[in-house]
């Protein structure tokens, strides 16, 4: 993805918008045509508009929301993620508490279906004291049937809750197990009714297409409450042959956007449709990839550092980051549990291939670690924020932890460059510049109930007579 965003190359175009008035209320159309690729024919449409336009024909379109599939692992991280912005990995942990607590069911599972045998009506009974809104429509039904998925798991259903009232449960840990069972609710509800109207308004002869969308009957949304979000866009009520002022007519450009970065919803998803990893594993290899420097931001970016390391890796050892193989082993890992596949042919195979891509690794270490170092340098270095320039080189004070646990500030240019300065223990942060010399000034907090205090970093600093430096 950040390869095509690197050669992505935009392409100019440009859109038309009128503005009319209906009864003090404002549609918004755009142009028929889309978009135009030359600026002067989208003026010269602008101009060829006058001050009115014609209703040429409303439509109106119900479209039927069927209610959502209870959750496996992967939907329930990328709703968590889209409403309450949590990150899958926290999602998992969560989840996982809340079932060892016998909250809800067992949370890594890949099933978004719920068997028959499931007490669903004792379950929303003992939330009733919680949820007595909802409860109350579901229990009032004849029958309760879910909305199921088509993903299985032989192992376990899809994830649910057990109808134990939680206590104590606060923060993200309260918004997870509401919008568990709220999912759960939906789950069994009516189907919702959303209608779109579509208006072709006429202008000289240049057509204008206004759309707006409304819940006229909310079915399972009110079951699922918040996490229900649909856009309202009322439009007035107009016939055929009615006639309308003109208020604006612009011409806006734009230019074609590149492919969207992954979020760490947006990943886990692609990683499920490729193959790669489990529902229990896939939050937890991406969190390894960001630890290591190899990804950074929400919206996720490689590194300098990630991209050299796919780039060695495809020229020495291709084996190692390709796609194909780890689908290849997760599929027959699956063969084996499900009795398809003995396991010592895997096994083996498995065994023969980790002894040639050990080989591969061997045969070109020198030139890998070559290819690595600076990249890794590079990255290290933009990771440490400068608390100022070294006393000794040309390098960068930073301050870094030891193996020891506490931490000092030391040159970046290590080991070229082994100039330190120790600091005092407890937990420190950097936290502006000192006024007399321009260093960093460090403030150390040293627990509950003692004062931080700050210091600059600079031994040889005006504002202090001596500090231990080495």
């Amino acid at each position: 993805r950040d390869r095509e965003i690197e050669k992505f190359k935009p392409t100019a175009y440009w859109e038309i918008e009128m503005l009319a008035v209906k009864d003090k209320k404002k549609i918004s159309a755009m142009h028929s045509g889309g978009r135009f690729l030359e600026k002067e024919k989208a003026e010269s449409v602008k101009k060829r508009c006058g001050k009115t336009t014609v209703v040429e024909s409303t439509r109106r379109k119900k479209i039927q929301q069927k209610p959502p599939s209870p959750f496996d692992l992967t939907t329930l991280q990328t709703e968590a993620y889209k409403h309450l912005n949590i990150a899958p990995r926290d999602t998992l942990q969560i989840a996982q508490e809340l079932y060892t607590n016998a909250y809800i069911s067992y949370p890594r599972t890949s099933s978004q279906q719920l068997p028959k045998e499931i007490d669903f009506r004792e379950i929303i009974r003992k939330l009733s004291g919680i949820y007595g809104k909802e409860t109350g429509i579901l229990l009032s039904k004849k029958k309760l049937t879910p909305c199921n998925g088509k993903k299985k798991d032989p192992a376990h259903p899809a994830i649910h809750p057990t109808g134990e009232t939680p206590t104590g449960i606060t923060g993200d840990r309260k918004k997870i197990y509401d919008l568990i069972c709220r999912r759960f609710f939906a789950t069994f509800g009516d189907i919702a009714v959303r209608e779109t109207m579509t208006i072709k308004l006429d202008n000289n002869s240049e057509i204008f297409i206004a759309k707006g969308t409304l819940t006229v009957e909310k079915g399972w949304h009110v079951l699922y409450g918040r996490y229900a979000r649909f856009k309202e866009e009322e439009l007035p009520e107009l016939r055929k042959g009615d006639k309308l002022k003109v208020e604006k007519i612009t011409v806006y450009g734009k230019e074609t956007q590149p492919p969207k970065r992954y979020t760490p919803s947006s990943i886990i998803r692609e990683m499920e449709k490729r193959d790669l990893g489990t529902k229990a594993t896939r939050s937890h290899i991406l969190d390894i990839l960001f630890k290591r420097g190899y990804l950074k931001g929400k919206s996720i970016e490689v590194t300098p550092l990630g991209m050299k390391v796919v780039d060695t890796m495809d020229k020495y050892c291709p084996e190692v980051v390709s796609v194909k193989l780890t689908r290849k082993f997760e599929d027959e890992m699956k063969q084996i549990e499900s009795g398809k596949l003995p396991m010592a042919e895997v096994v083996k195979e498995g065994e023969e291939m980790l002894i040639k891509i050990s080989k591969e690794f061997t045969g070109n270490e020198k030139e890998i670690g070559e290819s690595l170092a600076s990249s890794l340098v590079s990255t290290w270095k933009k990771k440490k924020e400068s608390l100022g320039k070294c006393m000794k080189c040309d390098g960068n004070l930073v301050l870094r932890k030891s193996k020891f646990g506490g931490y000092f500030v030391g040159c970046d240019s290590y080991p070229q460059c082994r100039f330190t300065i120790s600091m005092p223990k407890g937990n420190l942060k950097e936290s502006g510049k000192c006024k007399e010399c321009g260093y960093s000034k460090i403030t150390v907090f040293r627990g509950k109930g003692k004062k931080p205090w700050s210091f600059c970093i600079n031994p040889n600093c005006p504002t202090k007579k001596r500090f231990n430096a080495r």
